[in-house]
């Protein structure tokens, strides 16, 4: 077995080995978030985001990464990279600034970034023969934990893996071979259903919807974020570190973009394996060989078209999500309401409280849009390890 021991920041962000970027494409990313009112009076916990700005298949300019924050159309907020801390040791930068107490509506945040996206290879014979470690990265130890959504934990997941690839992992084949068994029995008997984003009126984005690992186990199915979630946790439970990833994605057909949630898993001396599995389903991974090289799992031709936002569905984990799943949070609608909040049309209650939801007074408005400028010229080392 292979000791991770000691690693570079590289080793844990970029690809190597038998696993290599291939397309990179410039990407232009808009994340707006429009806010129309706040039952709870005087809130002032700030809004947060999570940006991944140096991942393994992507890379933000922090010299076009801007947060801004209009109030009933007057800046009240202007923010650039050098005003938040520095990413950390995966490259995730998190994105927060305060909002006023009793602003005046609407409040629109928007998050401005230009960087590079890139496509994914992989050798699989070769990738194949890569062993266990003796230890993962510490960098990486959350990528194996229990958190909501990605229930590792729980005896059906832990269930689920034993009767997949038996009590011990580890002796059943190496972590690749491994992690293509979970993948392909998570995705063989899934039934999807619903949409995987939550609207509310006119059809405006209000978060994902995703209820968890647990809960597509028991139903035997649930939305593509759900599937992604099932994946990312029967592959922590067999102790291979895992994450979903959040992405901002051009829909197929469609001038509209939207969230788009795949996921990704780490093996030694190759880095983070990336892997669609609402693709793989929909490819037929069920009859595939685990010797094949599967489309959709570390050979992704076109990852670049996507910008990757955060390897989590809300800061906190929720905590503090203003009402559905998302990138970012702010103070909670309806704290001791059930989460996500249920919202349609008309009004609800909330307590002693009557909210309107009506068509022009909703309770948040979720705009994300990517678009390309190209293919770069040369691919620039990342300035945020280089000290910029």
């Amino acid at each position: 077995m292979s000791s991770l021991a000691s690693v570079t920041l590289g080793q844990v962000i970029e690809p190597e080995g038998p696993l290599l970027r291939t397309d990179a494409r410039l990407q232009v990313m808009e994340f707006d978030v429009t806010l129309w009112q706040l039952p709870q009076e005087g809130a002032t916990n700030p809004f947060t985001m999570n940006l991944i700005v140096d991942g393994p298949w992507s890379m933000i300019d922090p010299d076009t990464l801007v947060l801004t924050v209009h109030a009933a159309n007057e800046l009240i907020v202007h923010k650039r990279s050098v005003d938040f801390p520095k990413p950390d040791a995966q490259g995730l930068l998190t994105l927060s600034t305060p909002l006023p107490p009793n602003p005046q509506w609407p409040l629109l945040v928007r998050v401005h970034a230009e960087g590079i996206s890139f496509s994914s290879n992989i050798d699989q014979s070769l990738a194949a023969q890569l062993p266990w470690p003796t230890a993962w990265p510490a960098e990486i130890h959350g990528a194996l934990a229990a958190e909501p959504l990605i229930e590792c934990d729980a005896p059906s997941v832990q269930a689920a893996v034993k009767a997949t690839v038996g009590p011990t992992p580890r002796t059943w084949g190496p972590p690749l071979v491994v992690a293509k068994r979970l993948i392909q029995a998570a995705c063989s008997d899934f039934n999807v259903n619903g949409q995987h984003l939550m609207y509310g009126p006119k059809k405006t984005i209000r978060g994902i919807n995703v209820h968890g690992a647990s809960a597509a186990l028991a139903a035997g199915g649930g939305t593509q974020a759900d599937l992604a979630c099932l994946c990312i946790a029967v592959l922590r439970a067999a102790n291979i570190p895992a994450r979903p990833v959040i992405a901002v994605a051009t829909k197929s057909g469609s001038r509209d973009d939207e969230l788009v949630v795949r996921g990704e898993f780490f093996v030694p001396e190759a880095g983070w394996i990336p892997f669609d599995p609402d693709q793989l389903r929909r490819r037929g991974v069920q009859s595939k060989q685990l010797t094949d090289v599967w489309r959709g799992l570390g050979d992704c031709p076109k990852l670049d078209d996507a910008v990757p936002l955060s390897w989590s569905f809300s800061p906190e984990q929720g905590a503090k999500a203003y009402e559905a799943w998302s990138c970012w949070s702010w103070t909670r609608l309806a704290p001791l309401a059930d989460f996500p909040l249920s919202v349609g049309t008309g009004r609800i209650t909330i307590g002693d409280k009557t909210v309107i939801t009506g068509q022009s007074n909703l309770h948040s408005q979720l705009l994300a849009r990517c678009w390309s400028k190209g293919r770069p010229e040369h691919v620039p080392k990342s300035p945020w390890r280089s000290g910029k």
